[in-house]
């Protein structure tokens, strides 16, 4: 009797196949989630980056007023934007799960540190205006910190620091040339002193250790540049007319024309 051939069930190669589809649907939905993630960083990156830069222009328009009270009462509302742009780190720290401590935060970082950078000279220069001093890095992170637990938003390394500390020497340069227009003769000195200070510390790392630092010493360079030829100038004015208050706001005056005409020049392309 002639055995009949059944034919195999093809039950096998049908499960395999909904087993790697079912798998490839989840890397699928993986990566859709990671792309998602990464778009809502960057937008919380770039929300930061422009309330850091509208909390330095606040400053700016404060730092030249000649009113102790109206000094004050922008030194506060800057505290109150700032106040405003932690609540950004902390939708970037919910974004990431609270993932400081684990690898995740740093699977985000390079979402998340234009933003923190831009932070770092805001507050850096709000600090330099309250204290006339360099803000600690621990303060940086405390302020980055959850007010209750002291769970960190965001991890704040000391390449972020020097950065943001390196790009806070431009807005001093700016402080110091405007504040001759209300013929404060000590801000221009105190603050030559301060970035020459911290440009010697910083010529001292390695480009090997920080490279994004050997560019951002050009225009420390320059800044201070600008700084020491005002204050040159100033010198040398504080002692031909120290007794005629009067000639002295004309000369500061030219000085920071000069200054803003220096500056503007540097800005334009080569």
């Amino acid at each position: 009797m002639t055995e009949v051939l059944m034919p195999e069930s093809s039950s096998a190669p049908s499960s395999r196949r909904e087993q790697l589809a079912t798998t490839f649907e989840g890397y699928r939905s993986e990566l859709d989630a990671d792309n998602e993630r990464r778009e809502r960083l960057i937008i919380l990156s770039r929300s930061t980056t422009q309330l850091s830069k509208k909390l330095i222009f606040h400053l700016h328009r404060g730092a030249t007023l000649t009113s102790l009270e109206a000094r004050s009462k922008n030194l506060q509302e800057a505290r109150n934007k700032v106040a405003e742009i932690k609540i950004n780190f902390g939708k970037i720290y919910d974004e990431i799960r609270g993932g400081i401590n684990v690898e995740s935060y740093w699977r985000w970082a390079r979402q998340v540190s234009p933003g923190l950078e831009e932070y770092i000279e805001a507050i850096s220069f709000l600090y330099y205006l309250e204290h006339a001093s360099l803000i600690p890095l621990s303060e940086i992170q405390s302020e980055l910190s959850d007010p209750t637990t002291g769970q960190p938003y965001v991890v704040v390394t000391p390449e972020d620091y020097v950065l943001g500390m390196s790009d806070l020497t431009g807005e001093l340069m700016r402080y110091a040339t405007n504040s001759l227009s209300t013929g404060d003769h000590e801000i221009p000195l105190a603050v030559c002193d301060f970035v020459r200070t911290v440009k010697t510390y910083f010529d001292g790392i390695s480009p090997a250790m920080l490279y994004k630092l050997s560019k951002k010493q050009e225009e420390t360079t320059r800044s201070l540049e600008k700084i020491e030829k005002v204050c040159y100038a100033l010198r040398l004015r504080l002692v031909e007319y120290a007794d005629r208050p009067e000639i002295l706001r004309q000369m500061a005056k030219r000085a920071l024309e000069d200054a803003r005409d220096r500056e503007g020049e540097g800005d334009k392309p080569a």
